[in-house]
């Protein structure tokens, strides 16, 4: 599917010497979807026209978490960690 730019949007992108507009827009949606959690990585890179590794490094290049880590499953893990110890201290 062929994207159409606004003629006035697209000048300006021009003027900032951006070789391929529609690429930057495609990176654009498809890092704003994942941001918003509508998509997957994988699904992000495609949509970017990018491979999951260059998708993957445009998220560290723009300082976006490739993954959410959250206060909870910090928790999960240190319980887990925790009953693996138990466990192995009881052998």
């Amino acid at each position: 599917m062929e994207l159409e730019l606004d003629p006035a949007l697209l000048r300006s992108m021009k003027n900032l010497r951006l070789a391929d507009p529609g690429s930057v827009v495609r990176e654009a949606v498809a890092l704003f979807l994942f941001q918003k959690k509508l998509v997957s990585a994988g699904k992000a890179a495609s949509l970017a026209d990018m491979s999951l590794a260059g998708f993957m490094d445009l998220l560290d290049s723009v300082k976006v978490p490739q993954a959410e880590y959250t206060p909870e499953d910090l928790s999960m893990d240190l319980k887990t960690l925790r009953s693996l110890k138990r466990k192995r201290g009881k052998k």
